[in-house]
């Protein structure tokens, strides 16, 4: 396996933990709205199920992007890529917009920063497939 793709990997554990902590601490009002009108979110209210759940979703986007920079060419790559990207800025825009409505303003900035963070990873993960070269530079990959 690539040495850059494994680091990579291992950065995004803690950065998944962080994610799940920080979801975990909604406010009291917040976590009230929570288990009354949106049941399906209370395991946000535990830090490491936040986190797992976080984990495994970049997993998935990260798979789903290996295997776009895998299959397609350099130039259809980067277009894809800087796609997704751009999808994730929008994401990463309408939470904030989203989070500056008074309902989920009452969940408090430590939730918030959750939210925040897992678009920015996404966007991480965008430009990382984005600068990863295939061919010469990284042998291992080639073949994949």
């Amino acid at each position: 396996m690539n040495r850059k793709v494994l680091i990579f990997n291992l950065i995004l554990i803690p950065l998944a933990v962080l994610s799940g902590w920080s979801l975990s601490k909604a406010t009291l009002i917040g976590k009230v709205g929570i288990h009354i009108l949106h049941k399906e979110l209370t395991f946000l209210n535990s830090w490491w199920k936040g986190a797992l759940f976080i984990w495994i979703v970049w997993v998935i986007l990260e798979l789903v992007q290996f295997s776009i920079w895998k299959r397609v060419s350099r130039k259809m790559n980067l277009i894809i890529q800087s796609l997704l990207l751009v999808l994730a800025l929008v994401g990463l825009y309408y939470t904030y917009l989203d989070f500056r409505t008074f309902s989920h303003r009452l969940l408090g900035e430590r939730f918030h920063i959750g939210g925040y963070l897992f678009w920015i990873v996404w966007i991480l993960i965008s430009a990382f497939f984005v600068s990863l070269n295939k061919g010469k530079d990284n042998p291992e990959l080639a073949d994949v």
